[in-house]
């Protein structure tokens, strides 16, 4: 458990640097000349898409030289890219800070491989749901101060200290890996590099064989689209349709960061113990569909919260519940490669999902981004049942 808690420090210190980043990047692209589609896409989806390209790298070279190894080296990159980030004085250099935020990013694999590898089955969801909570307050913090030291004025908005102070806390997170964080895979139990052929193949090659682990990633890719989908529209839905303001939309957000945080730290775990993983995901699927159906037929405050609520709940228990599913039914050798997979295909949806959000509202109206993430759950459903053997063993 201590080193849980450890990784769980590092973790949250890590994933509130890059939250601090969120918020700002928009104004800064579009200052410096961005195209509209470049402003939301050159933040969140390039980043996304190195993270596709790094993720299953990271897992498998941690499966083969040790888990700590890699956060280190990522954490390093971290900082460089937020230092990078800070002095970036033309679009170029902006955009190239995030691809390599993230390349360095990848390493969400290696933390969860880590928690899977101080675990023992029976705990496994609970000790990942720690470690999903720390992102979680990541994400909930991290705008919030962003928001507080760029300043009021996007036109004078302050950049730099942002960036400096993400840099900081990742160096803060490298200081605690360095000297608190042991190492969790024995050299008996790594897979060297070259073992099968080549050291790294594509994405899925830890998986390909394993109907069971293709049918949960699966799922969690179509799972993913669907969040992503819902989440970047929020906003733009929330004013037209229940005049939400900025400030109303931020607390929205920060409220369904709460409820996701709470489940994953609290909840999960102790349903995966009694039910089993493969349970939780058709539950957590059904939260979605409620969240989905709710907010979308939402005409008033009471009816939005309800539905935040249930799509949090759901989004929240899932992916903590794919993960400790993963590492379970993947081989032991490769639970690092099998979760950088999942982690991969997490973040595809996160590219696949912004990028149609604006389309399917503007071409097929409101209620359409809600029902394109409902029926999106009738496939993953499909997946999930089709990967048959997914339980913890008893």
């Amino acid at each position: 458990m201590k080193a849980l808690l450890t990784l769980f420090l590092i973790v949250f210190i890590d994933l509130l640097g890059f939250g601090i980043i969120v918020p700002l990047f928009p104004f800064v692209a579009e200052r410096m000349g961005a195209d509209p589609w470049l402003i939301t896409f050159g933040g969140a989806g390039v980043y996304a898409l190195a993270q596709v390209i790094a993720t299953p790298f990271w897992g498998r070279l941690s499966d083969a030289i040790g888990r700590r190894p890699v956060l280190l080296v990522s954490l390093v990159g971290s900082v460089v890219g937020y230092v990078w980030l800070a002095f970036a004085d033309t679009l170029g250099m902006l955009i190239g800070s995030r691809v390599l935020s993230g390349l360095m990013s990848g390493n969400i694999s290696t933390a969860f491989a880590y928690g899977a590898d101080v675990t023992d089955p029976s705990s496994r969801a609970k000790g990942l749901g720690l470690i999903g909570a720390a992102f979680g307050l990541g994400f909930m913090f991290g705008p919030l101060i962003g928001g507080l030291l760029g300043g009021d004025d996007p036109a004078t908005m302050n950049f730099q200290t942002p960036a400096l102070v993400a840099a900081g806390l990742s160096t803060l997170a490298f200081i605690g890996t360095l000297v608190f964080l042991k190492e969790s895979l024995p050299v008996g139990q790594r897979k060297p590099w070259g073992e099968g052929g080549r050291g790294f193949r594509s994405p899925l090659a830890a998986v390909a064989h394993e109907p069971a682990l293709l049918g949960v990633i699966g799922a969690v890719f179509l799972v993913s689209i669907g969040g992503t989908i819902l989440q970047t529209i929020f906003p733009i839905w929330g004013h037209d349709v229940l005049g939400l303001s900025p400030r109303d939309v931020g607390l929205a957000f920060f409220a369904m960061g709460l409820v996701g945080v709470t489940v994953q730290g609290v909840v999960v775990g102790r349903l995966a113990s009694r039910f089993g993983e493969k349970r939780v995901l058709y539950g957590s699927a059904l939260a979605h569909a409620v969240g989905y159906v709710t907010m979308g037929m939402a005409s008033d405050h009471v009816a939005l919260a309800i539905g935040a609520a249930c799509f949090a709940a759901g989004h929240a228990s899932f992916n903590t519940s794919a993960s400790s599913l993963v590492s379970l039914e993947a081989e032991p050798r490769e639970k690092g490669a099998a979760l950088g997979a999942m982690q991969a295909a997490s973040a595809a949806g996160r590219i696949v999902g912004p990028a149609s959000s604006g389309a399917i509202y503007t071409a097929m109206g409101t209620h359409a981004p809600f029902l394109v993430g409902g029926l999106l759950l009738i496939p993953a459903v499909w997946l999930l049942r089709w990967s048959h053997k997914g339980d913890r063993p008893h």
